[in-house]
Formats: C-alpha cells, structure tokens, sequence
C-alpha cells in the first residue's frame, strides 16, 4: 500500500498527463476527473472576480481563466480563495492589453476576497475611544483590512458594479490614481477610496503617531478617525498582530 503523500504525488503526475497512463480505463477516468476539476476551478475564478468577468464578457473570460487553470491548477480545496495569482496573469493576458485597468480591478477583488476571509477579531469600538483611549498603546489593524494603491480608478470600476451602485455610475469615474481601503464591518466587506491624509494614519503605530502623520497631509484627525472607526478598520487594543 501507498503512504498517502506518495499516492497523491502519484495521483497528480497522471492527472497531469493523463496521456501517459497506458491503461485507457484509468486514462479516461482520468480525464474525466481533470475537466471536472477544470471546470470547478474556472467558475470559482468566475465567482472570485465577477467584476473582470463583468467588464471582458463570458467568452474573453472564459478564455483567460481556462489559460490560468492550466498554468496554476488548485493547490488546495478551498476554492474560494483560488486566484491568488490572477491579478497578474489578466494584467499580462494579451487579449486584454487595450484595457490595461483590468488587472487593477482584479487586485481590488483579490484584496475583497481576502478581507471576506480574514480572521474574525474584535473591532475597535468608539466607546471604548471615548471612554479613554491610550494615545500610545499600538494602533493595530483589523485582520479584515487592506489598503491599495492603483493607477486606475479601480476601485471606482469595481463600486459601479455593484447591486446598490447608482445607475450613471460608470460615466462618472474619475480616470486617475486612486488610494483604497477595503474592510469588512459587521462581517460585510466595504471598499472605499480615501486621501493621502486617511492613508498616512493608517500607517501609524499608535493613535499619537497616525493623528501626526495625518495631520501633515492636512487632514482633520478627528473626522479622518471617526470614519477609520466606522469602518471597522482597526482591531481592538488587546488585540495582538497587524494584516496589511
């Protein structure tokens, strides 16, 4: 019998190259379990960046994420998080060259994925700040949270699709660079664009170090804290750790 490591390793160099097994039973059971996990592995890039799809169309996409699985099959079960590599492999996809923010879109939805599947923690409640918050202790980040910088409207193209966007809002994208933040308050994940100012507090280590940083991009400190703490974009103190 073989140790289960061996028989996976097996396993996976024919089904690999299903064309090498002599057997034509096993080579056909073979192919038949591969375009099984084929298939399973394009709808989860489907599901994972719905708005790529959205923007490309069925086929485009359907093109892009078949040349994907073949160069980066799953390594893992958990199909929601396939995709880790995809940002990069549209931003390089030929096809897509006259549409070079795609693959911008596709690091904002790899960013919501992650947030979505983050490790749960307790958010930094505004009570607590007004109760007495030390201006020192460390201003940890919420597992959920991420921040991005693209030099298209990503975020900008990834909010306009979505159910609750306005019906203009595609004609009203603002083409430039955009700062983003992406959190998931209340277990719902949030995207939004924020300014220099947001940014350089969410690079402080302590409410006395963020409040200065964005205090020298001109921002008011209180309103730019009051909206990091709504969004669920810190992790209570007694939290250990920080997830850029």
């Amino acid at each position: 019998m073989l140790e289960a490591a061996q028989f996976q390793k097996a396993f996976g160099t024919m089904l690999a190259s299903p064309d090498a097994v002599t057997d034509p039973a096993v080579r056909r059971a073979l192919m038949v379990h591969r375009n099984t996990a084929s298939k399973a592995a394009r709808d989860a890039l489907v599901a994972n960046y719905p708005v790529v799809a959205a923007l490309v169309g069925e086929d485009a996409f359907a093109a892009c994420a078949s040349s994907y699985v073949e160069a980066k099959p799953p390594r893992e079960a958990r199909l929601c998080l396939y995709g880790d590599h995809f940002p990069a492999f549209v931003d390089a996809w030929t096809t897509f060259a006259e549409a070079p923010y795609l693959g911008a879109v596709a690091s904002v939805e790899r960013l919501v994925i992650e947030a979505l599947f983050a490790a749960d923690a307790p958010v930094l409640d505004p009570a607590a700040v007004a109760a007495g918050l030390d201006a020192e202790a460390p201003l940890l980040r919420h597992p959920a949270t991420r921040t991005a910088k693209t030099l298209m409207p990503a975020a900008s193209l990834w909010l306009a699709h979505q159910p609750d966007a306005a019906p203009d809002a595609l004609e009203t994208i603002v083409w430039g660079p955009e700062l983003i933040l992406i959190t998931r308050p209340e277990d719902a994940v949030e995207v939004r664009i924020i300014d220099t100012a947001a940014r350089a507090f969410l690079a402080g280590s302590t409410l006395a170090d963020a409040a200065t940083r964005a205090a020298g991009e001109g921002g008011d400190v209180a309103t730019i804290f009051a909206s990091l703490l709504g969004a669920g974009a810190f992790a209570a103190q007694d939290q250990q750790g920080e997830i850029q």
